[in-house]
């Protein structure tokens, strides 16, 4: 079936960062995902996706108007755009298609390089509406400490949606708020280690590697040439 892979990033949509909608926020989170998120974005092997950067309404003529020279180098399918905007980027982007799939990232973490690829070769089971990444990998970019990583339901998912459905206004919801409930949902597990999740020192919620099994430099290098 044909169908159009969506990165959805929530940029400053919602949250509980009280800068959010402040300029210098909004640029030093740009300067965060330029570092980290569009590296891996920009490496992709399967390259016609759409990534979607949403932002609160209030923000969006403030990042096409006084703010715009700070992403406006950015490839033309990595884009900022309201909840509005964004649904029709979408339209525009997968009208005439049969399946969408709606992978969420955080916009300081990564995914391997091979993963729109992964998503558009893969063949869901019947009734399965949520593609889950349980392995990955965390990285102290302030220590330059890694470690493989395991989460039963973490932030890193993908929906599958009909498009007709999606576009309709249809959307996939867990039985209760929060990614820790997206297992509830009809699923498969996708193999291999998936993503990165990052520390860097301005992150919203505290995140802190394992010490056990952390990787040595060496290693550190292999794994983020997989990914940015």
């Amino acid at each position: 079936m044909a169908r159009r892979v969506v990165i959805e990033i929530n940029f400053n949509n919602y949250g509980i960062v009280p800068d959010r909608l402040k300029p210098a926020w909004i640029r030093n989170r740009i300067a965060i995902f330029r570092r980290y998120t569009l590296r891996c974005l920009r490496r992709q092997t399967y390259p016609d996706f759409l990534a979607l950067l949403k932002v609160a309404d209030e923000s969006e003529p403030l990042l096409n108007g006084p703010m715009r020279k700070d992403w406006e180098d950015f490839p033309p399918n990595v884009r900022f755009g309201s909840e509005r905007t964004c649904v029709e980027a979408i339209r525009a982007f997968a009208s005439g298609y049969d399946e969408l799939f709606v992978a969420r990232l955080d916009s300081d973490d990564l995914y391997r390089r091979t993963f729109v690829q992964l998503l558009m070769d893969w063949k869901p089971k019947p009734g399965a509406v949520a593609l889950i990444n349980q392995y990955g990998y965390m990285w102290d970019t302030i220590e330059n400490a890694m470690a493989e990583v395991y989460h039963f339901s973490p932030q890193f998912y993908t929906y599958i949606y009909k498009t007709k459905d999606y576009l309709d206004g249809y959307r996939i919801k867990p039985p209760a708020k929060g990614h820790g409930h997206v297992i509830k949902l009809p699923h498969e597990l996708l193999p291999g280690r998936n993503y990165v999740n990052i520390v860097h020192g301005g992150n919203a919620s505290k995140k802190k590697v394992p010490a056990h099994g952390r990787l040595n430099e060496q290693q550190i290098k292999a794994v983020l040439s997989e990914f940015m």
